[in-house]
């Protein structure tokens, strides 16, 4: 038995990371994912393209005091696209904070970094998808507290 989840773990993660957003996002973030992937019939393609569909944009953008951030989301050891890079290249050039991040931890301390998350993740059970304490939720020295630092910890 094999679950949407294992078949498809990049999307695990970012379905964590919109869950911690909505959770402890900052007052006043505007956070998306433009949906502009997966497989598409040749016309509705070129018509998209036409719309003005960028290949390779990154899964998440952020938009926060008048700064834009993105970030493409990796599962562990996955890859970046040339078109990704390309894109992401593009975003620098024009002044986007981007960021690739290859795993929940890393993603969520890049987002708390750029000041979009409010507070430190402890993750009930230390698993991606699952509902969300935040540190003034676990009290330091409990058990999901510690779990969450463990693996922090050992993924450095």
């Amino acid at each position: 038995m094999t679950s949407a989840r294992r078949q498809r773990p990049e999307a695990a993660i970012q379905r964590a990371v919109f869950q911690h957003l909505r959770a402890r996002g900052a007052p006043g973030v505007f956070v998306f994912h433009p949906a502009n992937g997966g497989y598409r019939k040749p016309v509705e393609a070129a018509i998209l393209k036409g719309l003005g569909v960028v290949a390779g944009v990154p899964d998440l953008i952020a938009i926060h005091n008048g700064r834009v951030f993105a970030m493409e989301i990796k599962a562990p050891g996955g890859c970046v696209s040339p078109k990704q890079r390309a894109c992401i290249a593009a975003l620098e050039a024009s002044g986007v904070t981007t960021a690739v991040a290859y795993s929940l931890d890393e993603a969520l301390a890049t987002l708390e970094l750029w000041g979009l998350l409010r507070g430190c993740a402890v993750l009930p059970q230390g698993k991606p998808g699952d509902e969300l304490a935040t540190r003034a939720g676990a009290e330091e020295g409990s058990k999901t507290y510690e779990q969450f630092n463990v693996r922090r910890r050992s993924a450095q």
